[in-house]
């Protein structure tokens, strides 16, 4: 597989991190990734600055995990709680991060947990979050970390995982014939250098005219780098579809441009909440 000479690359990731699961799962492919890449990594945990104000209310009450009993919240133990929080998440993300001999830097910032990280996005090529947070209601929804990286004006790209999903050996990517999937399909073909087999193709077509052509142009550039695909087809916008196309592909990384023709805004939305293979947003 020749892709060494492609065009595409990546210097800098920042992986979002909250010691959840999913923030976990997040620093692992981050951590292959940037491995991979030979890219910088950057650790980010944001102590947010909404809790911070809850604290200093006088009617919160927080309620123990184990022992179920109901006090006011104290800032001097929420400041305590999130200094061994942060303790944790720097040992975990040091301890992987020297592992692969990766070039990294841990930061700690107190703000608004998406502003925060839109604001270390946008000095990256690649951001990584969990799909969800702590929270036991959100474990198959994005939750709103996940969500505000899924903005419009999120730069760059946004890979998405949760709890128990790691980086796919199979790489499956969305086609319709835009800018975007061409950036999408550049991608793939980058991180296609490290697996064997073909990459997966599924193209959307307008009609059955369109698919053919659809596939001859990804066919070309695959066969410049030496890339097999595999191809299949969805004519329309049946997002039902779309989903059971994405299942059919075991073990995979989805590579999905952040806009599709014939998919709005909340489909896509509600199709990330539904998969759970890890997603590569690209705008």
């Amino acid at each position: 597989m020749n892709v060494q000479e492609h065009r595409f690359d990546i210097r800098r990731i920042v992986v979002a991190l909250d010691a959840s699961p999913h923030s976990y799962a997040a620093l692992e492919a981050a951590v292959r990734m940037a491995a991979h890449f030979r890219a910088e990594l950057l650790g980010l945990y944001v102590e947010d600055i909404n809790i911070l104000r809850l604290a200093e209310l006088p009617f919160v009450r927080e309620i123990g995990s184990f022992s179920t009993i109901c006090r006011r919240l104290e800032m001097p133990d929420l400041e305590r709680q999130l200094r061994m929080r942060t303790l944790e998440i720097r040992q975990r993300f040091v301890t992987l991060a020297t592992q692969q001999h990766l070039q990294q830097t841990f930061r700690v910032a107190r703000g608004k947990v998406a502003l925060e990280i839109h604001a270390a996005a946008a000095e990256a090529d690649v951001l990584i979050v969990g799909k969800a947070g702590w929270s036991h209601l959100s474990r198959h929804r994005l939750g709103s970390t996940a969500r505000a990286a899924c903005a419009d004006d999120t730069p760059g790209l946004t890979l998405i995982l949760q709890d128990g999903a790691r980086l796919g050996a199979a790489l499956l990517v969305v086609y319709d014939g835009s800018p975007l999937a061409e950036k999408a399909l550049d991608i793939a073909v980058a991180l296609m250098e490290t697996r064997q087999g073909p990459l997966h193709v599924l193209l959307l077509a307008n009609g059955q005219r369109q698919a053919p052509a659809l596939q001859a142009e990804v066919a070309a550039k695959l066969l410049r780098y030496g890339v097999e695909g595999r191809y299949q087809a969805l004519i329309g916008s049946d997002t039902f579809k779309l989903s059971y196309a994405i299942r059919s592909v075991a073990s995979a990384t989805l590579v999905v441009p952040a806009k599709i023709a014939s998919v709005c805004e909340d489909a896509l939305l509600a199709l990330l909440e539904e998969v759970e293979i890890p997603v590569l947003l690209v705008r």
